[in-house]
C-alpha cells in the first residue's frame, strides 16, 4: 500500500515537470487561456529566470530580468520587474493607447478591460479604442 502511494506522489511529481515544460514553450496567446498552469511566486527566495511567466492576480506576467522570488520583488511591489502579458483569454487586451505597430487587423478581435468586454476590429489598421471610437469596433460574444 505504501509503495503504491509512493509511485503514485512520483508519478504526480512527474507529470507536474512536464506540465511546467510545455506551458513554458506556449505562446502568450495560448498561456492567457491557461493561467492555471503556471505557479505563482511563493516568496521561498528561489531564482526566477528571466523570461518567466507566473500567475499574477487573474492573468500572467513575465519576469523582465532575473530576480529572486521575495515579496520586494512581485509585481505589486517592483512593477518594472515585471512584463504584463498583452493578452486576455486568447484575445489581444486593446491598449488605452493603440500605436500603428498595435494596430488591429480587420476581424481581429479584442479585449477591453475597461468594461470587460470583447470586439472585433472592422477595418484593418483600427488604432481607436471601443470608447474612443465605437464606429470601428463591434462587440462580440466569445462564450459560444
Amino acid at each position: 500500500m505504501l509503495t503504491d502511494k509512493v509511485k503514485f506522489f512520483a508519478a504526480v511529481e512527474k507529470f507536474k515537470k512536464q506540465i511546467a515544460i510545455a506551458a513554458a514553450s506556449v505562446t502568450d496567446s495560448v498561456a492567457s487561456r491557461c493561467v492555471d498552469l503556471f505557479g505563482s511566486m511563493k516568496y521561498d527566495g528561489a531564482l526566477i529566470k528571466a523570461g518567466t511567466r507566473i500567475k499574477w492576480e487573474n492573468g500572467l506576467k513575465r519576469a523582465a530580468v532575473d530576480l529572486w522570488d521575495r515579496e520586494e520583488n512581485s509585481p505589486a511591489n517592483a512593477p518594472t520587474l515585471w512584463e504584463d502579458i498583452a493578452y486576455y483569454m486568447g484575445y489581444r487586451i486593446i491598449p488605452e493607447t493603440i500605436t500603428a505597430p498595435l494596430a488591429f487587423s480587420a476581424g481581429e478581435i479584442g479585449y477591453w478591460p475597461a468594461d470587460g468586454k470583447f470586439y472585433r476590429a472592422k477595418n484593418d489598421g483600427t488604432v481607436w479604442t471601443p470608447a474612443a471610437y465605437a464606429a470601428a469596433w463591434d462587440e462580440v460574444d466569445i462564450s459560444d
